[in-house]
């Protein structure tokens, strides 16, 4: 049962964790370093057996913010990120995965956006790689501005391109209310997939469920967070190409159902020609449109081929610039 406090913090820090030995202490000190200071940290341990949850204990016996669970069994990653939203207590929520470290301004920088009514969330640029000093720049959203409509971030995402917008939430910061009506494990996908293996889906559901509630968000191109390239992190573990497809399958749930045709068409034509293009053979449009929420109609096939037709002449276009530009 969670424990009830007098004193509620404003953001709470929530790591879930499993078998992180060698890196869970200096991701709870990342939170801990933080300089805006009103907060919690809320640890799920998954059952570690590996020295986790001793480490865990060490820091919530030094500090009180820091609050520690365990649970009997392992319960799988996403439910896990539950468990640990479950027991949060503050108005805001970061997701802050055992793996990687959050800069000591990161809630100082994020926390001012979303004291406006109409920001879903804010999420800010990251560094990725082996170790921070080595690592690479994602997220940084082509805009001119930080805080942007839905309507264009939506635009952004149809593109395909992740190192543009974060698809993972330890880049952002959210309302509580709208991680617990947001985070989700089960997308009613015509193709019937198991999104709690590694969150791919319902990590990049959250930033997008919530941006339909709300007229903006915000997108800061500073790097505030460092996400770990190691062997046994989720994205590295990609086994049969699922992180992808995961991904995939979700925002072509929330294209169809959410938004427009011409948003649904044009996201699946991407992944189509991304898909020749990688295996260097034609792929059945019908085909690929009927394994991301298509319906099997001519009409919609004929939809995703014209999206097609656009992007690839409109790649022609720019190379043709480019090539005027350079000469």
């Amino acid at each position: 049962m969670t424990e009830i406090r007098a004193y509620m913090p404003k953001v709470s820090i929530l790591i879930p964790v499993f078998n992180r030995k060698d890196y869970i202490a200096e991701c709870i000190q990342s939170a801990l370093n933080q300089t805006f200071t009103d907060f919690e940290i809320v640890i799920v341990d998954n059952a570690s057996n590996d020295g986790t949850w001793e480490i865990c204990q060490q820091f919530a016996r030094s500090d009180q913010r820091v609050r520690i669970f365990k649970n009997d069994t392992n319960i799988g990653p996403v439910r896990n990120w539950l468990a640990c939203v479950e027991k949060a207590q503050g108005k805001f929520g970061k997701i802050l995965f055992s793996d990687d470290l959050m800069f000591p301004k990161f809630l100082e920088h994020t926390l001012p956006y979303l004291e406006d009514p109409e920001i879903g969330f804010v999420s800010t640029a990251a560094l990725i790689g082996e170790l921070p000093d080595n690592a690479v720049v994602f997220y940084t959203a082509p805009t001119e501005l930080q805080k942007i409509s839905s309507e264009r971030y939506f635009n952004l995402l149809i593109p395909c391109k992740q190192s543009q917008i974060p698809y993972s939430p330890g880049a952002a910061l959210f309302r509580m209310v709208d991680i617990r009506a947001n985070l989700r494990i089960e997308i009613p996908t015509k193709i019937p997939r198991d999104f709690s293996k590694n969150g791919a889906g319902p990590d990049v559901l959250l930033f997008i469920l919530t941006a339909l509630s709300y007229k903006t968000v915000a997108m800061i191109s500073e790097a505030e967070v460092f996400f770990r390239s190691h062997p046994g992190s989720l994205a590295t573990l990609d086994s049969g190409n699922e992180v992808t497809e995961g991904y995939r399958a979700a925002i072509a749930w929330f294209c169809k159902t959410q938004l427009t045709e011409r948003h649904w068409a044009s996201y699946v034509a991407r992944t189509w020609l991304t898909d020749i293009n990688k295996s260097r053979a034609f792929i059945s449009p019908n085909k690929h449109s009927c394994k991301y929420e298509g319906d099997d109609s001519l009409s919609e096939t004929i939809s995703v081929v014209l999206a097609a037709l656009r992007l690839a002449a409109l790649n022609v276009l720019m190379f043709l610039k480019s090539r005027v530009y350079k000469s």
